[in-house]
């Protein structure tokens, strides 16, 4: 049976930007060779436009007042793989009085999978805005090429950046093994890497020479070397759990092929995830409604203010209705799959606690003694003796000294070795 078709978001990208306008021409430069076709001329200034292709759409909205600007753009494309897919971005920027200007992005993909059958990358126009405006999340800068650890200095820069609170996305540290011809290429390619995970996480390729740095600073348990790779999540510090999301990948997932592309797919979708858990909305990433709907509230009052026609006033407001009617249903579906994830996410949680409890379980010893190792020595135990040897006649004279003395007679106590055997006393 077909699935219907449902709209997930897959990543964000939250970034403090230099040129903001120049950010803005550059998107739409490179969407517009994307589509291969010819932009009208209010996108050029800024302004809000709706174009439309036979497979391409292009959806500009502007909200400006004395205090900020914004403006946020959905561009919406088919999936050329000849899967049917269907793929938004939506990108926004907005200046602020006296603050820095800020750059996000939201990826979202609308299919009938039940599982994509994709990974999710960053657009490539972030690196060509990164290179041409600078962006910058918190203590680093967003950079299309791996950061190669090349010193001392370097690695030692390396540890304090791995426990900076300020670092905002994962770090993903790739040591060279030992004896590699080149001491700057490790196993995994780290190239498509970071382009692909641009503003999501950063790649560090981190030579065997330098990799003691990090062991004498958070000691093997959280260190990397030899060829393996470790995923460093944010808020990472010198006490970290090993268990707690860091994952450590040893070489031979990445030793053919076939393990590094599982590995690298693996990457890309750990970075995406982390990135729609730590980046918020509204706050750090601007949705295309965020920047909609004061436009509309402008748009009418500008009208009023030019005296507009009460037809065409009426006309603007059936059309602005149209559109918050579609982001109103493009909420309701992401409410659907936010809701879906969150119960499959239980499940996952419940299904791997009852494994931990029955791991313990298997691990405690068992308390049945028909099941015990078989194996094991058992205590002798002692002679067989008559009646008369263990219940010996009441007022029979017996040497004083190496025998029990007690209520109702004693018991020769050496015939019972201590730590062990039947007594009789015990018995009774």
């Amino acid at each position: 049976m077909r699935q219907p078709m449902r709209m997930r978001e897959l990543l964000r990208v939250s970034a403090l930007v230099e040129k903001p306008v120049v950010a803005r021409e550059i998107i739409l430069e490179w969407l517009e060779n994307k589509a291969e076709t010819d932009l009208p001329e209010q996108a050029w200034k800024g302004r809000a436009f709706r174009h439309k292709t036979e497979s391409h759409s292009f959806t500009a909205v502007r909200a400006k007042d004395r205090k900020t600007d914004m403006w946020a753009l959905r561009f919406v494309e088919p999936d050329t793989s000849g899967v049917e897919r269907e793929w938004t971005t939506e990108v926004a920027v907005r200046q602020a009085v006296g603050q820095d200007g800020l750059f996000s992005l939201r990826t979202l993909v609308k299919s009938g999978e039940l599982k994509l059958r994709t990974q999710p990358t960053v657009p490539r126009f972030v690196e060509h805005v990164a290179a041409e405006c600078g962006l910058e999340q918190g203590i680093a800068k967003i950079e299309s090429e791996p950061w190669i650890i090349e010193s001392d200095y370097d690695a030692a820069n390396l540890t304090e950046f791995l426990v900076d609170p300020d670092r905002r996305t994962p770090a993903f540290v790739l040591t060279v093994p030992e004896d590699s011809v080149d001491p700057t290429e490790p196993l995994l390619d780290p190239i498509p890497l970071q382009r692909d995970t641009l503003g999501t996480a950063k790649v560090i390729v981190l030579p065997a020479e330098y990799t003691w740095k990090l062991t004498n600073r958070f000691g093997k348990r959280l260190s990397v070397y030899r060829g393996a790779m470790r995923v460093y999540l944010t808020g990472f510090t010198d006490h970290a759990d090993p268990e707690g999301g860091h994952d450590l990948f040893m070489p031979h997932r990445m030793d053919t092929p076939e393990n590094a592309a599982k590995l690298g797919s693996l990457l890309r979708w750990m970075a995406a995830r982390e990135s729609l858990r730590k980046v918020r909305l509204d706050e750090d990433v601007l949705p295309f409604s965020s920047v909609l709907v004061p436009s509309v509230d402008f748009a009418t009052t500008g009208m009023e203010e030019r005296g507009a026609s009460e037809s065409d006033q009426l006309r603007a407001a059936k059309r602005h209705l149209d559109i918050l009617g579609g982001e109103l249903k493009l909420a309701t579906q992401l409410q659907q799959w936010l809701t879906e994830e969150n119960k499959a996410l239980e499940g996952r949680v419940r299904e791997a606690e009852s494994k931990l409890r029955s791991a313990q379980h298997r691990g405690r010893p068992s308390m049945d003694r028909s099941r015990r190792d078989r194996s094991r020595p058992r205590r002798p135990m002692p002679p067989y003796r008559s009646d008369e040897d263990q219940y010996p006649p009441r007022g029979r004279d017996y040497p004083r000294g190496g025998y029990s003395s007690g209520g109702g007679g004693g018991y020769p106590s050496r015939r019972y070795p201590s730590g062990g055997g039947w007594s009789p006393r015990r018995s009774r």
